[in-house]
């Protein structure tokens, strides 16, 4: 999970074309539908919390990014964000936010067919092995790498597991972070 509710995937991992230009596409980019927050998608370090303004650095790129160190020997980033919420050295779990989708760095607009189109915003997430090269984060994601919306509904999930009433559920929508809650008691043992 990236998001704490349903995504779009808008630009595969692999071949594509991008301002007229055939490039790989290292990462997958991701918009949030429910929510902007965007999740570690596995347990690590943050190993990187910043933003490179130099253009001579290519990772100017990527805007605001975190990278997380994962637990697993594999490296998370996530790019583009608006805002960064972790700081380097800090402890991450599965779920943590991390940071809030955003527009910085290199952001060119989504195609006309897809989600949040007029801005732009969005997450490109992209998984590194050891020997840093780009793997496909769709696995990651447990979807498949194609364009398209995914994502656990989570309030249907929740009213359905606890059996709430409609009424419960209009009470917990009143929360101030709902998607958050219904992911947190969603994955609740």
């Amino acid at each position: 999970m990236i998001y704490p509710g349903r995504f779009s995937v808008t630009s595969p991992f692999g071949m594509r074309v991008r301002n007229g230009k055939r490039e790989n596409h290292k990462g997958i980019d991701v918009v949030g539908l429910d929510d902007k927050h965007v999740c570690a998608v596995r347990g690590g370090v943050v190993g990187a919390s910043q933003i490179i303004t130099d253009k001579s650095n290519r990772t100017w790129e990527w805007g605001n990014y975190v990278r997380i160190d994962g637990d697993d020997g594999m490296y998370y980033y996530y790019c583009h964000l608006a805002a960064r919420l972790v700081s380097v050295g800090q402890r991450v779990n599965r779920g943590d936010h991390i940071g809030i989708e955003g527009n910085t760095g290199s952001v060119s607009p989504m195609p006309e067919s897809e989600s949040d189109k007029t801005s732009g915003r969005h997450c490109h997430f992209e998984v590194r092995n050891l020997s840093g090269w780009s793997v496909d984060p769709a696995p990651f994601l447990d979807i498949p790498n194609a364009v398209g919306q995914y994502g656990v509904i989570w309030r249907e999930k929740v009213q359905e597991r606890f059996g709430f009433s409609d009424s419960t559920m209009a009470f917990l929508d009143t929360h101030p972070f709902p998607a958050d809650l219904y992911r947190k008691l969603g994955m609740s043992e």
